[in-house]
């Protein structure tokens, strides 16, 4: 019997790692294929004092914010333009501070961070100057041009996006199907 369950839920892997990646694909703006690909599911049936178990989930551990949603707090710089990773873009802010090129305005009673549009810094700028001209549709930058970096923030609030344990529910009819043809 036990591994005629297993065998069971091993035939419905496949089906429920499509639905959960399909969900995940379709709710959130997903950039890379491995992030979809993260998502697993595995049978758990080594065991034999222990009944056959189904575990879904992601190799990426902060991925489970999206299915409960979530504040983070403490004092935040998002770029503002385009996606960075977290090293890449602390080295690019550092470089701006050190040089000098990087300063702070309050504007609107948001707390922005700026850089001069200078020659010495065309190249760190090239990706914000790019994205900036073309969110704002402006030809070109003229040089000592303030551009917006960065925003500052206290906390973000992730809401509650995914909703993967109601897409396990939807396919337990066809996995306790599968079970009863094994059994």
């Amino acid at each position: 019997m036990h591994r005629a369950v297993g065998k069971a839920m091993r035939q419905e892997v496949q089906p429920m790692r499509e639905a959960v990646r399909r969900h995940v694909g379709s709710e959130l703006k997903v950039v890379r294929h491995s992030f979809l690909h993260a998502f697993r599911v595995k049978v758990l049936d080594q065991d034999p004092t222990r009944l056959p178990r189904m575990w879904i989930g992601s190799r990426i551990p902060w991925s489970g914010v999206h299915e409960t949603g979530v504040t983070i707090g403490g004092k935040m710089l998002i770029p503002l333009h385009g996606r960075l990773g977290k090293k890449r873009f602390k080295a690019f802010v550092d470089e701006l501070m050190r040089g000098g090129n990087a300063y702070f305005i309050k504007k609107g009673g948001k707390v922005i961070l700026m850089a001069e549009n200078l020659k010495e810094y065309d190249r760190p700028l090239a990706g914000f100057k790019r994205r900036y001209r073309k969110a704002e549709g402006i030809k070109r930058l003229k040089r000592g041009a303030d551009i917006p970096i960065a925003i500052l923030v206290r906390q973000v609030t992730l809401r509650k996006r995914l909703n993967v344990e109601g897409v396990v529910r939807q396919r337990i009819a066809a996995l306790e199907r599968a079970i009863q043809r094994f059994l």
